[in-house]
């Protein structure tokens, strides 16, 4: 079996996170497995995001954990072109604070997009995609991992903070769903066409996954972001909050059901 970890962004504090990562994602894979680490990243000096309060210089030392895996690291220059940004833009800006948060996210869905293609070649049964600017609380679950037919089509998200959407904070794909989770910067304007609304990162995750078909499980799994400065952002881990419309309670309730149901067929 092969198992690919995609890390993508930018790794703000990675002296506090990549501990968690080695014990509660590197750790949880089965030990018989072929694995391979897979990185795009952004070589940047200093972080601002008036979003998060965040402004300071990004240490070197934060790229190091990454040195022996494959990838690279890229400026940010011509990022915002190649997607159309001022297109984008006229549609809306969703967070109403001029443009940055939806800047940003462009940034990252084009990181995951890179990724996600230099991965293709290994050919991956599963692929787990990880900012590297989260620490983990708790571990993935390992049984997702015992019956990769089963699973080409599942991903697994998890189950707190939708936002009338799906959680994209981090994940476990398929062999057949993870290029639908990494290249989903491409539906944007489709996205935008069928739902009427502005470009919002997680319904755009859920809108990609369903348009492949895909089959969305959950994972209790948490995880929090942290800043620059070594702070941990604060998160709500409740499934209720930011859940929305009925239809997403409903959504909700089919994948909880899946996954009760996926678990059971690996016990």
């Amino acid at each position: 079996m092969k198992v690919a970890l995609a890390f993508f962004g930018i790794p703000r504090n990675s002296e506090v996170c990549f501990p968690s990562i080695r014990e509660n994602v590197l750790a949880q894979i089965p030990a018989r497995s072929e694995v391979q680490c897979f990185y795009h990243l952004y070589k940047i000096d200093e972080v601002h995001n008036p979003r998060s309060g965040e402004a300071g210089e990004l240490n070197a030392n934060n790229y190091s954990p990454f040195s022996t895996m494959t990838g690279r690291l890229d400026s940010i220059d011509g990022v915002l072109e190649r997607w159309d940004y001022e297109r984008i833009k006229a549609l809306g800006d969703t967070w109403g604070d001029q443009h940055a948060s939806l800047r940003n996210l462009i940034y990252q869905l084009n990181s995951l997009n890179n990724v996600t293609a230099m991965m293709e070649p290994f050919d991956p049964d599963f692929v787990v995609f990880v900012r590297p600017d989260i620490f983990f609380h708790t571990a993935l679950p390992n049984y997702v991992f015992a019956r990769p037919e089963a699973r080409r089509l599942n991903t697994y998200i998890p189950d707190w903070q939708w936002w009338n959407g799906l959680n994209d904070r981090f994940a476990i794909c398929g062999r057949d769903a993870y290029r639908a989770y990494g290249t989903r910067i491409e539906r944007i304007f489709d996205f935008c066409e069928a739902t009427g609304r502005k470009l919002h990162s997680e319904r755009l995750l859920k809108y990609a996954l369903q348009q492949a078909h895909v089959r969305v499980c959950t994972m209790p799994t948490t995880a929090s972001r942290v800043r620059i400065n070594g702070n941990f952002a604060e998160e709500s881990f409740s499934s209720k909050r930011g859940m929305g419309k009925r239809e997403n309670r409903y959504f909700r309730l089919f994948a909880r059901w899946r996954t009760y149901l996926d678990r059971r067929s690996s016990t």
